[in-house]
Order: C-alpha cells, then sequence, then structure tokens
C-alpha cells in the first residue's frame, strides 16, 4: 500500500512537471533501505532521560531508519530536464514526501543550473545522503551528518572541468529553508534566508578533496524563547532581549572532507563547524574518521566520530539582567538550557557490507557513543546500538 501511494506522488509530480512529454520519456530510479535494530545500552542524564542512538529502544524495530523512494527525471530536449524525488520514512510513519522537485538546464558542455526544491551539497555524501548503498555504512557519521535540514527551495550552479589529471567539480548555491528542530530539548522552529554558499571537489583515480561553506540569515524560536524575549522587551530590557534572541543572525557551515580509495582499502573523514555569530546557541565542530579494507563483495570498515558542543562565553556580559521583577528565574532556566548543550560525545562503529547482488547489500553495524557533558545535565554510562540492513537500487 505504501509503495503504491509512493508511486502515484512521483508519478503525479513527474506529469505535472513535464507536460506534452510521452510516458516512455519519463526515465524512473528509485532505492529502498530496510533496516532493523535495537538499543543494546542506553546512557543517562541527571534530569532522568535516557539517551539511545539513531531512534532505537529495546524492542527490534525497523521504523527509525527504513525508508522507500522513486525518482521520476524527464529530458525535454534541448539542455532541459526535469526531476521530481517522493520518499517514505519509517521514522514518519512512511508518510510520502516530496524531498526533490527541480528544472535543469544545461547552458554548456560542462555547466548547469538547477532550480527548485534541491538538496544542500554540505557533505561528501550529500547528493546521494538517503542511499544507503552508495557508502559502507548504514548510515552516514552522526556526529557530521546531523544538520536539521539538507534540502532549500532555491538554485544550484554547477560547473564541471579539468585540472591536468584531475576532474573538478563546483557547486554555488542560493536559496531558503525553514525546519523544524530541537534545541535544548525544545521544539523550536529555524527560518534561514539568503542561503548562500558553495563546495568544490576534486579528485583523480584515487583521491577525492572537497571543501564547502555556506552561510545563512538564521532566525530560530521556540515558546520559551520567545515567551522570554517579548516579556524582557515588554518589560523595557531591550538590550537583554537582544542577548536572548536569534533573528537575523549569521549562521555559518564550514567543511572540509577527503576520500582515499585504493588497492581495496578506503580512508575517508571529514570535518565540520557549524556557528550561529552573536548567539547563546553552542557553536558545534564535529569529523569522523573511517577505515574500510574489501575482500572481493565483502567489506569490512570502522569509523570514529566525535562532536564537540561549545557555547560562545560572552555573549550576555556586562548586560544587567532584571531582579525581582519575576523575570530573572526566566532568564536563569534560559541559562541553564543553553548550559546544558554544552558537551563532547564521541562514537565508534564497526561494520561489514557484503554485496550479494549487483544492486543489493547487506549491512550489520555496532556503535557505541560515549559522553562528557560540561553543562548542568551530566551523562552516565555509554548507548550503543546493533543494527542490521538491506539496501537496494532501482
Amino acid at each position: 500500500m505504501k509503495k503504491a501511494l509512493l508511486a502515484t506522488a512521483v508519478a503525479s509530480m513527474a506529469t505535472a512537471l513535464a507536460v506534452n512529454v510521452n510516458a516512455a520519456d519519463i526515465r524512473w530510479n528509485g532505492f529502498a533501505s530496510i533496516t532493523g535494530g535495537i538499543s543494546t545500552s542506553e546512557a543517562e542524564r541527571d534530569d532522568g532521560q535516557e539517551l539511545r542512538l539513531y531512534g532505537y529502544d529495546d524492542d527490534f524495530n525497523f521504523r527509525p531508519e527504513s525508508k522507500l523512494a522513486l525518482q521520476a527525471s524527464s529530458n525535454l530536449g534541448n539542455g532541459l530536464s526535469v526531476t521530481a524525488q517522493a520518499i517514505a520514512r519509517g521514522s514518519d510513519d512512511f508518510n510520502v514526501e516530496m524531498e526533490w522537485a527541480f528544472v535543469s538546464y544545461d547552458f554548456g558542455e560542462s555547466s548547469r543550473i538547477n532550480v527548485g526544491k534541491l538538496r544542500i551539497p554540505f557533505y561528501q555524501y550529500s547528493d546521494f545522503l538517503d542511499v544507503g548503498y552508495a557508502y559502507p555504512w548504514i548510515r552516514p557519521p552522526e556526529s557530521v551528518y546531523d544538520l536539521f535540514f539538507s534540502t532549500m527551495e532555491g538554485a544550484n550552479l554547477q560547473f564541471n572541468g579539468a585540472m591536468g589529471s584531475w576532474d573538478s567539480g563546483l557547486q554555488l548555491v542560493m536559496g531558503r529553508t525553514a525546519n523544524e528542530l530541537i534545541i535544548s530539548g525544545l521544539e523550536s522552529n529555524a527560518d534561514l534566508r539568503n542561503l548562500v554558499g558553495g563546495a568544490w571537489t576534486i579528485n583523480n583515480d584515487w583521491l577525492t578533496l572537497r571543501a564547502a561553506y555556506f552561510q545563512a540569515d538564521t532566525t530560530i524560536g521556540n515558546t520559551s524563547l520567545d515567551f522570554l524575549e517579548t516579556n524582557l522587551a515588554g518589560a523595557g530590557f531591550a538590550s537583554q532581549a537582544d542577548a536572548f534572541a536569534v533573528r537575523d543572525d549569521k549562521g555559518s557551515f564550514v567543511g572540509l572532507g577527503f576520500k582515499v580509495d585504493k588497492a581495496g582499502w578506503l580512508f575517508a573523514g571529514e570535518a565540520t563547524q557549524i556557528k550561529v555569530a552573536d548567539s547563546f546557541i553552542a557553536d558545534q565542530d564535529s569529523a569522523y574518521l573511517t577505515i574500510g579494507k574489501t575482500f572481493n563483495d565483502l567489506m569490512f570498515h570502522v569509523t570514529y566520530e566525535i562532536q564537540e558542543d561549545t557555547r560562545v562565553e560572552g555573549i550576555t556580559d556586562g548586560i544587567p539582567f532584571p531582579t525581582n521583577t519575576g523575570l530573572d528565574l526566566l532568564v536563569g532556566g534560559a541559562e541553564a538550557a543553553a548550559d546544558s548543550s554544552e558537551g563532547t560525545n564521541d562514537t565508534v562503529t564497526v561494520g561489514m557490507r557484503y554485496n550479494f547482488h549487483p544492486s543489493a547489500s547487506f549491512k550489520i553495524d555496532y556503535s557505541i557513543r560515549s559522553y562528557d557533558t560540561d553543562g548542568g545535565n551530566e551523562v552516565d554510562g555509554d548507548a550503543s546500538t546493533l543494527r542490521f540492513s538491506i539496501d537496494s537500487v532501482f
């Protein structure tokens, strides 16, 4: 039933975007990941909250990471094409969502512009972020690949060329995105306007190098922050209200990556930094390193990843906050919530991939994460998860 609904959704989109195109001119592709896992241990914060990995609990579950997607594309001739992709995720009760929908125009042998709903090229694996068959793990390392959004509405310029023995690819983007996220345990809304940036990749037969930079005017709000800001401003404390507001602040993303794939060995890694300037939101520095070895159709790999969240000191220094107004308790609560976001976690994943079919693979991953929290809520114990997945493309 879900698969039928997914096919209907993509077919409808493709038909709407490609009027006057014969059905034979539409190319269909897809991918699927049937993933099951179980939490083998949980960490616990001082406030009693349990920390588990990737959405799994004590019962074996297929929902958190299973997904199915269909993509329709049509070449309209003279460099113009249309692409639409719909995906159903187990974590969203397999509701169908239009992930991509864009029009492309080739204005040279190696130049293209895409306009519509697009994937943002933050990472090495951004172009096939959901295609489990395209990478060794069951999912890309979460410590790096944990941004709350991956798509935008806007435009993407692509330029491909050669630099001697190296191939070069440059992507420049401009757009906007709005999403829901969790900040310090609170459901929040984020609106990123004037999102601009780019990614440059060069590669030869066995080495890939990549750099990316993006920035946006960032606005983030939730009920607690909005209430605090409104009441501080209403009481005449405008500078104090502004200290806690995240409104049109400059958010930035920097990423560096590499991949060595030679003689059956894989070495890959990425490092990223995310900041929201003039904000109490913690800066996030993340990185991972993967080493893998392939034996015919069998691959073994190990990955170490680390994420460090550091709250910028001095954002509210020198600003006299109100006392005896009933607002000082709210200020203290907001400060405590911000402090609790600080800390470091590191994760080790050991995995195996077996390509049992030209278009499908079977994977096993075991991950364990440890925590070192600098804020108000200390964490006791480690969290670990065992997962299995069948990934396919068609």
